[in-house]
Order: C-alpha cells, then sequence, then structure tokens
C-alpha cells in the first residue's frame, strides 16, 4: 500500500505539473508537442508489450489475448462513433468549438485505467508494479497537458479550466487505489483479464491514436524520442 501511494502521489503530481505548462507556458508547449506525443508513444507502447502482455498471458492464457483485442476492437468503436482521438485538441487546437461531454469522459476513462494498470501490478508484486508505475507516470506529464490543451482550447475561462484540470487529475489515483484493493478479492484468472484491459487499452492508445498522428510532423527528431520511451521502459525489470 505504501508503494501504491507514492507512486499515486508522484503521478497526481506529473499530471498536475504537466497541466500548467499551456497554462505557463504555452509557446513551449506549441514548440514541443511533437516529441512529447512521441515519447508518450513509445512509452506506452513498451508498458503494453513488454511488461502487461507477458504478464497477462501467463496469468490467463487465450482469455487475456480475447481481452485484449476486444478491447482494442471497442475503443476503435467508440472513437469511430463519438469521433475522439487522444491528442487531437493537443496538435490540432482550434479543431473544436467546445469540449463535448463524451471527450471529457474518455479522457477520464483513459486515467482510470492507467491507475487500474498501476493498482493491478502493485498487487501482483512490487517489481512488476513499479515497472508499470514509473511507466504510468512518465507518460502522465503528456497527459496532463493533451488535458489542459484541450479545455483551453474549449475556451474555458481560468477558474473552471483550473478545478476541472484538479478534479479530472484525481482519476489516476483514484483507479489505482480502487483497483490495489479489488484486486485482493481476484484470483490469478482475473488479474489476467484486468491486466489484458490495461494492455489493449495502453496498445490502442499508442499504435492507434497517437503514433499514425506523428507522421503529420516534419520534425525528424520525433523517431528519436519514439525509440527513448520505448528503451526506458524496456529498461525497467520485471
Amino acid at each position: 500500500m505504501k508503494a501504491l501511494i507514492i507512486y499515486s502521489l508522484i503521478a497526481l503530481a506529473s499530471t498536475l505539473f504537466g497541466s500548467t505548462v499551456p497554462m505557463l507556458h504555452a509557446s513551449w508547449a506549441e514548440r514541443h508537442k511533437w516529441r512529447l506525443l512521441a515519447f508518450s508513444s513509445g512509452v506506452l507502447l513498451g508498458i503494453a508489450i513488454l511488461h502487461l502482455f507477458p504478464e497477462a498471458l501467463m496469468l490467463a492464457g487465450r482469455s487475456a489475448s480475447l481481452v485484449i483485442v476486444a478491447t482494442f476492437g471497442i475503443l476503435f468503436a467508440t472513437e469511430n462513433i463519438t469521433t475522439l482521438h487522444a491528442g487531437e485538441d493537443f496538435l490540432h487546437p482550434g479543431s473544436w468549438d467546445m469540449v463535448p461531454f463524451t471527450a471529457l469522459i474518455a479522457l477520464t476513462i483513459h486515467a482510470l485505467v492507467d491507475g487500474m494498470a498501476m493498482g493491478v501490478s502493485l498487487r501482483q508484486n512490487l517489481a512488476f508494479g513499479s515497472a508499470i508505475s514509473i511507466g504510468v507516470i512518465l507518460h502522465k506529464f503528456v497527459d496532463g497537458l493533451t488535458r489542459t490543451s484541450l479545455l483551453h482550447t474549449a475556451h474555458y475561462y481560468r477558474l473552471k479550466e483550473i478545478a476541472l484540470t484538479l478534479v479530472l487529475s484525481m482519476a489516476t489515483p483514484v483507479g489505482a487505489l480502487l483497483t490495489y484493493i479489488g484486486a485482493a478479492h481476484l484470483g490469478a484468472h482475473a488479474i489476467g483479464i484486468v491486466l489484458g484491459i490495461s494492455a489493449g487499452s495502453f496498445l490502442y492508445v499508442a499504435a492507434a491514436d497517437l503514433l499514425p498522428r506523428l507522421h503529420e510532423s516534419n520534425d525528424r527528431y520525433t523517431v528519436v524520442f519514439f525509440l527513448a520511451g520505448l528503451l526506458v521502459v524496456g529498461a525497467f525489470p520485471g
């Protein structure tokens, strides 16, 4: 529980720090957005393939594979219906005149899944949980940037923007705590299923949402930052 609290607080701090950047240094966020998204893509892909996949398959076997594919498919269908894409507001400011309710719900669910991955992995063992949690923390900075950019693009007044940022930033710690408590009552197979859901979600956001958009950039260093994200996560034990 101690490790969970520490990692959850760091994840919250990372999200809030990322959230303040567009408010205080919008030009910096705009200048580095492609590289930040590339690094985040590498981190998410690395967490999914190098850590979550093996553990989920070991615990739940073919069931985990089916859950990973199902999660990927459900997210694709959901985005197709709502026309919401992760990072769309960050990469294309001004594309929305207002923030749809579904956008805020989707971003919150994504943050909850981040927390779910932290909670269930830390319940498994400290080494595995630490690898997942640190990966999530590295990604949360960009998550905060994206959320604030969305609210800012919608022309929310500053106080409301700050209030929503604070509330939504709590999704990951809350998701981590609830999953950690709930995982104590789950068997190995069920834990593998939960890990499969997290893996499918991370894989979709990285491979289907973020990476295709990076091709729009002329910044050649995005490849370097993407590989850096993969290598950082690949270096984690567990």
